[in-house]
């Protein structure tokens, strides 16, 4: 089960929202997350990782087996409940590596020819 607490904060015309995100399945889970607000998302730009999870109103990211993951994010728009919505939570795929190694595992194994290898006698 992954479940959403939250928080939101109202000063000088802007909402501040930070949420934490538990996951308490024994896998990792890829979370979609969705700003409830009408009006724009400002995701946070200090770092580039978390800038990357944001799409428009919509954060996605993976949370490792039995933790948490903080998110936040402002906007002009008037404090709503809930501010943010679990959109999707799904177990993250087991496959690794990228595309380029599947191809190379896909590949026949190699061997030389016999006639190449010289006998040592």
């Amino acid at each position: 089960m992954v479940h959403l607490e939250w928080e939101t904060d109202r000063r000088n015309g802007v909402t501040f929202v930070s949420a934490i995100v538990h996951n308490e399945q024994p896998t990792p889970q890829t979370v979609r997350l969705e700003s409830r607000f009408d009006g724009p998302t400002w995701s946070p730009r200090g770092d580039a990782d978390t800038a990357l999870e944001w799409d428009g109103d919509l954060w996605t990211g993976t949370i490792a087996p039995k933790r948490h993951r903080g998110v936040g994010f402002a906007t002009p728009a008037a404090p709503v409940e809930p501010p943010l919505e679990l959109v999707d939570a799904s177990r993250t795929s087991d496959t690794t590596g990228t595309e380029s190694e599947a191809v190379v595992q896909s590949l026949d194994e190699w061997q030389p020819p016999r006639d190449v290898l010289t006998r040592i006698p």
